[in-house]
Formats: C-alpha cells, sequence, structure tokens
C-alpha cells in the first residue's frame, strides 16, 4: 500500500511499497521461525519426562482481542478477580454472539467472583440479547474434591469470595441479566431452575465429581446445537478435569475438541 502522501515518482512509490510487503513478509517468518524453535526445549522435556504434559507455545499469532476495546476495557476491570487467562475470556465472550442461534438460557457453575459471568453478561447485554444467566457457586470454595480421579484439589480452595462480594461486582457494571444461585449445584440449587433450557453452559469446578454431576443433570436440558465449555481442561492441577473431558470422545451425541487455550469445548449435535 503507498503513503497518501507519497510525492516521490510512481516507480520509487510501487519500490517502496514492495519493500514494506517484503519487510512484513520476511518479519512473519522470523516470528515463526522464533516461536518454532522457542517451543523445542518444552517439547523434548517432555518427552524426556514421558508425560503428556507440555509448555506449548503456538505460532499461530492472529489476536482479534487486541481490537476489541469493549473486550479490553472489561477484561481490565475484571481479571482482579478472575483466575481465568484472556483467551478463555474471550472465547466466551465470543461465544455468546454464537448462542443466539440456538434457544435457552445460559448457566455457570463455578464463579468464583463473578469475573466470566461479568463478561458473559456484559456482551449479551450489548448484543441486546432477552437470555438470562443462572450463576451457581458455593461461594465457600471447591466442592466435592479429593477424588481419585483429582490430583491437587481437596476441598474448600478459592473460598475467598462470597455471594455479596459478586453481587456487587455484578451491579457495578449494570448488569441485570444473571441471576446468582448460592450452593452446591445440582445438589442444592438444581431443583430452582430444573425446568430451564439452556443453550450455553461454562463449566468452571476443578474436580471431577463436581464436573460429572453437572454435566450429567445439564445434559438432558441443554437443546441440540448447545455448547459446553470446561475451564480447567489440561491444566496440570486439574487433571480430573481433564479425564472427565476426554471422557467424552466416546459418546455419540456429542463433538468433542481441546482448545489449546485451556478450554474443553463439548457440543451436543443431538
Amino acid at each position: 500500500m503507498l503513503p497518501a502522501d507519497c510525492k516521490l515518482p510512481i516507480a520509487n512509490c510501487q519500490l517502496y511499497s514492495h519493500s514494506v510487503l517484503m519487510l512484513k513478509k520476511n518479519l512473519s517468518t522470523l516470528v515463526f521461525v522464533f516461536i518454532r524453535i522457542a517451543g523445542l526445549p518444552f517439547y523434548y522435556c517432555s518427552l524426556l519426562c514421558r508425560t503428556s504434559y507440555q509448555i506449548i507455545i503456538p505460532a499461530n499469532t492472529y489476536a482479534p482481542w487486541l481490537k476489541d476495546r469493549k473486550f479490553l476495557r472489561l477484561f481490565r476491570k475484571v481479571k482482579r478477580n478472575s483466575l481465568v487467562n484472556k483467551y478463555q475470556c474471550w472465547e466466551l465472550w465470543k461465544a455468546m454472539e454464537q448462542v443466539g442461534k440456538v434457544q435457552g438460557d445460559i448457566l455457570e457453575v463455578g464463579v468464583w467472583r463473578g469475573s466470566t459471568s461479568i463478561i458473559m453478561g456484559a456482551k449479551l447485554k450489548a448484543l441486546g440479547s432477552s437470555k438470562q444467566i443462572y450463576a451457581c457457586d458455593t461461594f465457600e470454595g471447591v466442592a466435592k474434591a479429593a477424588g481419585p480421579n483429582d490430583n491437587y484439589y481437596k476441598g474448600g480452595e478459592h473460598s475467598n469470595t462470597s455471594l455479596n462480594m459478586v453481587e456487587g461486582l455484578i451491579k457495578e457494571q449494570g448488569l441485570g441479566n444473571i441471576v446468582l444461585l448460592k450452593g452446591t449445584f445440582p445438589d442444592e440449587t438444581g431443583a430452582n431452575i430444573d425446568r430451564e433450557r439452556f443453550s450455553f453452559c461454562h463449566i468452571d469446578v476443578d474436580a471431577y465429581q463436581s464436573g460429572r454431576d453437572v454435566l450429567e443433570w445439564l445434559w438432558d436440558r441443554l437443546n441440540p446445537g448447545g455448547i459446553v465449555i470446561f475451564n480447567d481442561y489440561g491444566f496440570p492441577l486439574t487433571k480430573g478435569i481433564t479425564h472427565l473431558v476426554n471422557e467424552q470422545y466416546q459418546k455419540n451425541d456429542r463433538l468433542v475438541m481441546h482448545n489449546l487455550n485451556g478450554n474443553g469445548i463439548i457440543i451436543k449435535i443431538k
């Protein structure tokens, strides 16, 4: 592309434009090669340790969130109360654009301080959606942990929150589309929304049995085309959730995808 104020002869302007394009191309190639080389030590270390876990450095560099000022502004506000990374939050933000294609409300189990509920709620509000978010948590820490599939969580972690705190944070953002349900889900609060239908569910519960109970309760209430995102997929401290999501690959009524940002994605197809 020629500079708008280019006053050089046409041939010189074309040469300038060609040089800029070649520079960008060469820079992209160098970045790609650098990323590939940077990831090699982690790859070989994992091979030597005979583990299926590795620090991953993807070579793709497309980062559309950098141009989404509304998302970045909101993420800066909530990140101090979030344990979820920017890339996972961006996926939830964009997912709210897709759930309008499927009837049903939104379920989130594992709220902590409400950051992801707020991100989804803000996006739905901006879209003019009438969908409600039912955000469920004990607000007293991780539940149903320390099972045979869990390798780190014992129960009670992340208890530094409260229902009143999250209500206040939601109010600060001016959101009226989030309903908070306090108690172990689905055991204590599932009956409150037993007749609802859902198009999307975000599960961030850290422990195998908790995640399994949520998924089993949800499945018959999730409309075809609905999406389930497990936040803790592939992280070294939540191997129970990774195991749970991997179990879903064998089932014929769902598609399962591994996203390198740490989300395990399940789509109901029938």
